[in-house]
């Protein structure tokens, strides 16, 4: 038995079809190719080229033994790849696998229509690991593509063209727009919706954690990857400069290695001073429970379930895996007049390794000055007199000492190299002290959608808080002192001063220099369609629905009431939609067709209408009769006519359109005197 031959002797399919649905099938899956074992790619490739080869004249298809045993060999694969044939990689790459023998048997009107809805799910399925309007667009894409595929099939061979089906598939898109519009607004969410991204990816995405080690920071510094956005709804922006976004605060460090750990309890709210400051975050989804906001949150925070760790940050009571918009308020002056023994005990405890060098340099200030404003003073001259460097790449510290050697022989670091050294030096000198992690500055956008700020991974920083007597926890930033244009420029601003210092004479010119602002304008104004995609669309839950059912007096609500507020206005719109379809439509004319018709309507305004089943000839030979001064215009016109719908040869149309313009405005019964 011929395992290779099917009882199909050959393929049913046209190739047109056949070859769109497969490039909408590619364009569909290839956002999940990262995930996807890179073998099992190969051979859906494979599977769509051996289609389109098995679719000649006399080709045939698989049969069944042969696909059972792809299948089975396919399965063991996966698991042997990934080792389990569950999860979110092996389920994909298995789907993927299923699909491409499902393109090898594809032969019927059923099997194209099954592969359709499968580049349909697979394009959905994109979805789960990305949401921003430009995913949302591809996948609109897709959908069109496949529905044009589907349309190509169903109107068979010879009947239209790909295009015309391609601008069929978007009227028809369009024609469903209102009604995904009445669903998305009236469809019943609950807290938990189904917009959201798995979380294994996203861990591994996230650049922010929860401790502190040379390099850590450093290495997100090039990343542009958008962390979140934040506006200011009071108008009451802090400058550039002021905006410290804190995300973590950590309390044990060894050197410059720190870790989170920490006591229990906080500072309160009321301990908090200076002006109100009321942000609206709109964070991308990381799979942590980072949740962001300026120094310092006063622990209120709305539209999402919060709470305050020690050292006055916030994070989310979950795993943050969708897109959430959240406000937070924020005091920038902390007042706190104790510090509780917990916190003194752990904010003072040391390093296991000191080297007698480091402890006398921090000893020799604690001698020299008993204020300790006047010895943190002393600290941050000494970071600026003594010619320590910032740099993105510091390089590593891995010797037995890496504080001694950053302080004492190379003397380089990034913003964590600094507040780790100063945050020890601190504690050896008796300053109850800590790091704080976050982010400083952004890029701000306005324009006539809003103003906000973008905060991206190049922005992570890490800065000092001590302990001072009487003024409560107070931000510490050496990297101010050491390269305070890192701070009043954002680093890639920086970046560039220091690229144009070492070499003056590459200035870039003028027009690249107009290049470069006209395609940041773009990006910006890209970002700003982005953000309010996550905010109108994105951003809408169940909150959000309430909110808006109330402004239309609907609230509220019970779920029958939702159900008959979306069957509604469903069924209202596709009866409309169904009469707008039935409705009785005349094909459209030619241009030969429309110049007779004219012709005709100025005899009938004439008193000369003509009969439905009157010809051309006769009718012409009839208005020559009737109007005998206009009988050769209208002659001609008639044979021209007939001679354009009849003859073997027929003459130029201009002819037809000239001689209409010989016929005179008037028409007259009366006999030529």
């Amino acid at each position: 038995m011929n395992l290779l031959r099917s009882p199909r002797p050959s393929s049913t399919i046209a190739t047109a079809p056949l070859a769109a649905i497969i490039v909408g099938l590619i364009f569909a899956s290839a956002p999940l190719y990262e995930r996807i074992a890179g073998w099992v790619i190969v051979l859906f490739f494979a599977a769509c080229a051996a289609r389109l080869y098995m679719n000649r004249s006399g080709g045939r298809l698989p049969s069944l033994p042969v696909k059972v045993l792809l299948f089975g060999l396919g399965v063991g694969g996966i698991a042997l790849t990934y080792g389990t044939a569950l999860g979110i990689e092996p389920g994909l790459s298995i789907l993927l696998l299923l699909v491409a023998l499902k393109l090898l048997e594809t032969n019927s009107v059923r099997d194209f229509q099954v592969v359709a809805l499968l580049g349909f799910f697979l394009a959905l399925c994109d979805l789960f690991f990305a949401q921003t309007l430009t995913q949302w667009l591809y996948v609109a894409a897709v959908f069109s593509l496949l529905t044009a595929a589907l349309l190509r099939f169903h109107r068979g061979p010879g009947r239209g063209s790909l295009r015309g089906s391609a601008r069929t598939a978007g009227v028809l898109l369009l024609q469903a727009l209102p009604l995904i519009v009445l669903l998305f607004l009236f469809f019943p969410r609950t807290r938990h919706q189904f917009l959201m991204q798995f979380g294994q990816p996203l861990l591994a995405s996230m650049g922010m954690s929860d401790n502190l080690s040379p390099g850590s920071v450093a290495s997100l510094a090039m990343s542009q990857e958008v962390v979140f956005r934040a506006d200011f709804p009071d108008g009451n922006a802090p400058s550039m400069g002021e905006m410290y976004w804190r995300v973590a605060v950590l309390w044990r460090g060894d050197g410059l290695n720190w870790v989170r750990g920490g006591p229990s309890g906080m500072p309160e709210a009321s301990k908090l001073h200076g002006p109100v400051i009321r942000q609206r975050i709109s964070i991308i989804p990381h799979g942590a429970k980072w949740l962001y906001a300026l120094d310092r949150p006063t622990g209120d925070v709305r539209y999402i379930r919060a709470e305050t760790q020690a050292g006055g940050f916030i994070q989310s009571r979950s795993p943050v895996l969708k897109n959430v918009t959240y406000e937070v308020f924020s005091r920038p002056q902390n007042r706190e007049t104790t510090l509780p023994a917990v916190q003194r005990a752990e904010s003072l405890s040391l390093p296991a390794r000191v080297s007698p060098q480091t402890l006398a340099l921090a000893q020799g200030w604690r001698t020299a000055h008993a204020s300790d404003r006047d010895l943190v003073e002393a600290a941050l001259r000494h970071f600026r007199t003594e010619r320590f460097t910032y740099s993105l790449e510091p390089g590593t510290y891995d010797g037995l000492d890496p504080l001694h050697d950053f302080l004492f022989q190379r003397r380089i670091g990034f913003c964590e190299h600094y507040a780790a050294a100063f945050a020890t030096l601190m504690r050896l000198a008796g300053i109850p002290s800590r790091v704080v992690l976050g982010y400083h500055g952004g890029e701000s956008n306005a324009n006539a959608l809003g103003k906000y700020v973008i905060v991206r991974q190049s922005e992570a920083h890490a800065w000092c808080e001590v302990w001072l007597k009487g003024e409560g926890w107070q931000r510490i930033d050496p990297t101010e002192v050491i390269a305070p244009d890192r701070l009043s420029s954002g680093l890639e601003s920086y970046l560039q001063g220091l690229s144009a210092a070492q070499n003056p004479t590459g200035q870039p010119s003028s027009a690249a220099t107009g290049w470069r602002e006209l395609r940041r304008e773009a990006r910006l104004a890209w970002d700003s369609l982005n953000h309010q995609w996550d905010l109108r669309v994105l951003g809408f839950d169940d909150e959000t629905q309430r909110t808006f059912f109330t402004s239309l007096g609907l609230a509220p609500v019970r779920w029958l009431d939702f159900a008959v507020l979306m069957a509604v206005p469903c069924a209202l719109l596709l009866g409309l939609t169904g009469l707008y379809l039935r409705r009785p439509s005349r094909p459209p004319l030619d241009p030969t067709s429309r110049a007779y018709a004219r012709f005709c309507k100025r005899l009938a305004a004439a008193g000369l209408p003509r009969h439905p089943a009157e010809g051309p000839h006769h009718f012409g030979e009839r208005a020559a009769a009737h109007f005998p001064a206009a009988a050769t215009p209208i002659r001609a016109i008639a044979g021209l006519y007939t001679a354009l719908r009849y003859a073997p040869t027929p003459p130029s149309p201009a002819l037809l359109h000239r001689a209409l313009r010989t016929l005179p405005r008037r028409l007259h019964t009366e006999k030529p005197g």
